[in-house]
């Protein structure tokens, strides 16, 4: 067996009569003579000292070995096209990779349309998100870590970054049906919500080191993840402010009840989302598209 003398040639050669059927029909796709086309099967086969084809029949059948080694021979070739065509879209200034840093708050629904619609814009760009709270997300865009930022439990924008304006997304007081403050009707005083425990979103930033936001009580739990956050609010182990369209079914189902807090308007407080960049962040294909895709919407409701 001599593998490393493969070439990809011979692998193409062996998929595409797979694919026909026959050495002459691959001949005729391949614009190639029949002699060269059996010839490059015969070669390969000799490299790997095993049969891929039985030409006991008028037509070649695949044999054991050849319908697993042609899974194998299809992923190379899979690999080497994805690989050249990466090459070239970089040649032509596209990024190979694309990070991004999105507020835990950025409705995941709309997330889930925006990358389904760039994977068919950009098939070999790979992408990598950063979901962060609060000052992370806009320091991982400082740092140069991530090319592109949105923000929105951060209430300031960094000097330093531009940004573009999104639409807002609503937050609400909530707790558990259960919990002491769902007995209250109307607006709950400020000195009875210090007196309970508030679940807080915090992070490791310096941008937001030792910085409160919207925090009411004293007693306060501090968390990085929104889903932990979740389910202790279900759990009625304090009470806190939720994004309205992460809490949407708890409130239809009664698992979760509104609360109406000194800080905010009845109706829930409007939270501006704002998609941040570098100014000297050179923007490629890829980036541009997440600018401009950004920057149209009009809604986050985007099902």
């Amino acid at each position: 067996m001599n593998i490393e003398r493969l070439s990809l040639d011979q692998l193409r050669v062996f998929a595409q009569v797979a694919d026909s059927g026959s050495f002459l029909a691959a001949s005729k796709a391949l614009t190639r003579a029949q002699s060269a086309v059996s010839y490059a099967i015969s070669t390969l086969e000799s490299q790997l000292g095993l049969p891929l084809f039985d030409r006991s029949s008028y037509r070649p059948r695949l044999t054991a070995a050849g319908i697993e080694l042609l899974r194998d021979a299809r992923q190379v070739l899979d690999q080497v096209d994805a690989l050249q065509a990466r090459a070239a879209a970089y040649a032509q200034g596209q990024e190979l990779e694309i990070t991004l840093a999105l507020d835990v708050f950025f409705p995941t629904t709309a997330l889930v349309v925006l990358l389904g619609d760039f994977r068919l814009a950009f098939p070999g760009v790979t992408v990598r998100l950063e979901i962060e709270a609060l000052g992370s997300v806009a320091e991982r865009v400082i740092d140069g870590e991530a090319m592109l930022g949105v923000i929105g439990t951060l209430p300031i924008i960094p000097p330093n970054l531009l940004h573009v304006s999104l639409p807002t997304i609503l937050l609400v007081g909530v707790v558990s049906p259960n919990h002491a403050l769902a007995q209250f009707s109307g607006r709950i005083p400020g000195h009875v919500l210090e007196q309970q425990v508030q679940l807080v979103l915090s992070d490791r930033s310096a941008l937001t080191a030792n910085q409160d936001f919207a925090v009411h009580s004293s007693l306060s739990w501090r968390m990085s993840d929104l889903g932990t956050k979740h389910a202790l609010l279900r759990a009625g182990l304090g009470w806190g402010y939720m994004p309205q369209h992460v809490v949407a079914d708890d409130l239809a189902s009664g698992r979760l009840v509104r609360i109406q807090t000194a800080g905010q308007p009845p109706q829930g407080a409007a939270m501006p989302m704002q998609c941040v960049y570098r100014p000297d962040r050179e923007v490629g294909p890829a980036l541009s598209w997440w600018l401009d895709a950004l920057s149209k919407l009009t809604t986050f409701d985007l099902a």
